[in-house]
């Protein structure tokens, strides 16, 4: 990222602490104002429904499908947009001194999100609180109260708090516990079988094994090592029962 008045490169590990540009001294954009930006999604091939979705700052989350925009406000200075289709993401960061207008689109030979960025001149001044609640804005999808981790969860993206060589029924593998979620991943097998806390109705201890008992009457059990076998029932009673509580997983 440049800096505006003399174009030279601005240290990316100070973005969150600098007002003015190190090397000419120019002040980078206006405290407590408030600058826009356009975020157009391009369209692709007629039936395609996939949505691509904006994280910014790791604390909102926005929606947008092929063909539309979305606009939204925030604070001048330094901001991350992620951009995520699939499992394809693309993060950039900007300076918000003037308002911006982005087309994103998932580019389908190289498999990647590319972003073209204009930046709207004329509106380095931006706006106060009063008039950006007067602009017609996007609601946000989801906001996350503890950041990044939140997001992380949903998308699937969060690390295990657990991994654990067991067994089940004649096939062996590694089970991996989420906030969320277990993960059984068999030997030599690519496929994981996945099961949401939110559809586990009770955790049963079975001869040195836990017993899954899922909606419908569905049992799936792992037999678990001895030496982290309580640790791991009361892992899973917790999870499930705070999950369960708080509408069946959401966020």
């Amino acid at each position: 990222m440049n800096c505006p008045e003399c174009g030279r490169l601005l240290p990316e590990g100070l973005f969150g602490d600098i007002r003015f540009c190190p090397f000419c001294g120019q002040k980078l954009f206006e405290d407590g104002r408030y600058h826009l930006v356009e975020i157009q999604c391009g369209g692709r091939h007629e039936g395609d429904e996939t949505i691509m979705m904006i994280f910014v700052d790791d604390r909102q989350m926005y929606e947008v499908r092929p063909g539309e925009s979305i606009s939204f406000g925030v604070t001048s200075g330094f901001h991350s947009l992620k951009f995520r289709e699939k499992v394809r993401s693309k993060t950039i960061t900007l300076l918000f001194g003037s308002d911006y207008a982005i087309n994103a689109y998932y580019n389908s030979l190289s498999g990647l999100i590319e972003t073209h960025i204009d930046t709207i001149k004329g509106t380095e001044s931006g706006y106060n609180k009063r008039e950006l609640d007067e602009k017609m804005l996007t609601m946000p999808v989801m906001v996350s109260e503890d950041g990044k981790r939140s997001f992380d969860i949903m998308l699937g993206d969060d690390d295990p708090e657990f991994e654990i060589n067991v067994t089940t029924g004649f096939k062996e593998g590694i089970l991996r516990l989420y906030s969320e979620r277990c993960e059984f991943c068999p030997k030599n097998q690519l496929k994981k079988e996945i099961i949401h806390y939110k559809n586990i109705v009770a955790v049963k201890k079975k001869m040195g094994a836990i017993d899954l008992q899922c909606e419908g009457n569905v049992h799936i059990v792992y037999s678990i090592p001895k030496d982290i076998y309580n640790e791991v029932m009361a892992f899973l009673n917790n999870r499930i029962s705070d999950v369960r509580s708080r509408g069946f997983g959401s966020i």
